[in-house]
């Protein structure tokens, strides 16, 4: 992945995530995030055969509480990073601008405590 093309710094931050393609019929699966952005995040889950572009459905779990703020997003690449495991970056589509910002906050202020240490 080209650091290069980043327009948003990323803020590393492992959040449970449950996701599915919006055309899936079934449950969500489950994965943790990399990191975020204003633009997307990247989490890591079990191999899935989606395919570039597919619309997909996320809940992520926001830390200290059972709140999970919906998203949804393109699937804008995938690599795996063995035979079981894979990385899967997610451009967002529609997102409450609420809860957009309450992830932001939280991710920015643990990437602020990250630094002080």
């Amino acid at each position: 992945m080209n650091e290069d093309r980043r327009k948003f710094l990323r803020f590393d931050i492992p959040l449970d995530v449950k996701f599915k393609s919006s055309i899936a019929a079934g449950s969500h699966s489950k994965g943790t995030t990399v990191n975020i952005s204003r633009s997307g995040l990247c989490f890591e889950a079990k191999k899935l055969d989606y395919k570039l572009n597919d619309l997909m459905e996320l809940k992520v779990k926001m830390p200290k509480n059972d709140d999970y703020i919906s998203v949804t997003g393109d699937l804008a690449w995938k690599e795996e990073i063995n035979d079981s495991r894979c990385l899967v970056g997610i451009t967002f589509r529609e997102i409450d601008i609420e809860a957009k910002n309450h992830i932001l906050d939280h991710a920015y202020n643990a990437w602020l405590l990250n630094l002080r240490r």
